[in-house]
């Protein structure tokens, strides 16, 4: 795995050990520097900046304090001076080295060694990590091989990452700040459309008024997460950075980590038309007829609509505009008695059809009616006013329907598939009985047609039109 080959190394400072000085200066000087060191290393502290400035001051207000003949005092030859570089880790001291390039050859191959789940991640020593530079006249370290095998054992190579924190506690660790970016905007993505999310965005960089919404149109008003949501740099354990993809997944699914999404809605919607009924004395009871045909109008409906993670919780309507106004039907229900007494004048009664059979001698039979098939339609109707004296399954003849026409004339209708009236119900010429069957003793199906006069049959083919 390559590194990141600028990885930064913490220089708290330089500590610089010099000779040549005769004068009580140098004698002082030596001693500040020798019990800095001494402090130092009693406490295990690392050098820090702030440290070094406060003996570089003292260091100078000592100068300051003495008087140096140029006789007496030698100058120091920095041409003499070599660097050595002190390991700190956690704070620890683990040795010195006098050649940086060994640490940063196993910097190198432990970072080679590292298996990471994501490609591209930027890996580099552990910030507990630090480098002190030392100028001394002797460059000799004693043990550098032991402090280079020290150093493999204690030094941890990090991942820089950006965390993402739900309810500032860290949830996932993502490769960078880009990445932890595309994780948010993935997490929207899980529950509005691109489209949605990008005019949504536009709005909140506008100050312009939003247009109003068309029919048929939806569009984001609100988009929050239910819980904080933050994010900064840290370093992390290479294993425990994830890929978006992961990232978003689990935040959804192991954390719970909730979107609320706001909308505004408008529909279209039939405009449902009225219905007033009117009496009228002209129709018989039961007839009736449409006077004004009525005809739906149309409405557009606004709501605005609350969701959690897709679901919808909260639909509430905030306005409504007909935008076409409906025509209320005009139905007229007749009052007029229905007539009881016949006319004494018969209508045919089947749609269409032709004379099968006629009334007479069949089959070693006699046949009292007519026999009406293959009709253009199957409604079987009334032939006269009167009043149905019984309907129902009637042996032979099978579904039946006889009418009292009040008159002495009485009409049968036989061999019915289904019955439409009841006993003692008034109808009126062409009302519908039933349909056309072949129930009871049938040969296909057919209407049985009979007429009679005060209780002996008639000859229909006399009477009906």
């Amino acid at each position: 795995m390559q590194a990141d080959s600028k990885w930064e190394r913490v220089r708290v400072g330089k500590v610089i050990r010099k000779r040549g000085f005769k004068s009580g200066a140098a004698a002082i000087t030596e001693g500040v520097t020798k019990e800095a060191m001494n402090y130092f290393d009693k406490t295990g502290m690392p050098f820090s900046s702030s440290l070094i400035l406060k003996a570089a001051i003292v260091f100078v207000l000592l100068l300051a304090s003495f008087t140096v003949h140029p006789a007496s005092a030698k100058p120091t030859n920095e041409d003499e001076l070599k660097t050595i570089f002190h390991l700190y880790n956690s704070g620890d001291y683990i040795g010195a080295v006098s050649h940086e390039e060994s640490v940063d050859l196993l910097i190198e191959e432990k970072i080679e060694k590292v298996d990471v789940p994501v490609e591209n991640l930027n890996l580099q020593p552990s910030e507990d990590f630090n480098i002190i530079e030392e100028r001394v006249f002797e460059s000799a370290v004693p043990n550098e091989q032991e402090t280079i095998v020290q150093l493999n054992q204690h030094l941890a190579i990090k991942a820089a990452s950006f965390a993402l924190a739900v309810n500032d506690e860290i949830a996932v660790y993502l490769k960078d700040q880009k990445a932890y970016d595309e994780t948010v905007r993935q997490l929207k993505l899980a529950f509005v459309s691109p489209e949605e999310l990008e005019a949504w965005e536009a709005a909140q960089d506008s100050t312009e008024t939003l247009p109003e919404l068309k029919a048929g149109e939806t569009r984001v008003t609100g988009l929050a997460f239910g819980e904080k949501i933050s994010g900064y740099s840290l370093q992390a354990a290479p294993e425990q950075v994830m890929a978006v993809e992961q990232a978003v997944e689990f935040l959804l699914n192991e954390r719970g980590v909730n979107v609320h999404v706001s909308k505004e809605q408008k529909i279209e919607e039939v405009y449902k038309h009225d219905t007033a009924e009117k009496e009228d004395g002209n129709l018989y009871i039961g007839e009736s007829k449409v006077k004004v045909e009525g005809k739906d109008g149309k409405k557009e409906l606004t709501f605005a609509i609350r969701e959690e993670n897709g679901q919808e919780v909260e639909r509430q309507e905030t306005a409504m505009e007909i935008t076409e106004k409906p025509v209320g039907e005009v139905v007229l229900k007749g009052t007029k008695e229905l007539p009881s007494v016949g006319t004494g004048k018969f209508e045919w009664p089947a749609e269409g059809g032709y004379i099968s059979s006629k009334r007479g001698k069949r089959w070693g039979r006699w046949h009292n009616g007519i026999d009406i098939a293959r009709p253009e339609g199957f409604a079987i109707k009334a032939a006269d006013h009167g009043i149905v004296k019984a309907a129902g399954p009637a042996g032979t003849l099978g579904n039946r329907v006889i009418i009292d026409h009040q008159n002495g004339y009485e009409t049968i209708y036989g061999h019915l598939k289904s019955i439409d009236v009841k006993k003692g119900q008034k109808v009126q010429a062409g009302t519908k009985l039933g349909k056309m069957g072949s129930t009871g003793r049938s040969t296909g199906v057919h209407l049985h047609f009979e007429i009679s006069l005060d209780g002996k049959t008639k000859n229909p083919l006399r009477y009906i039109k």
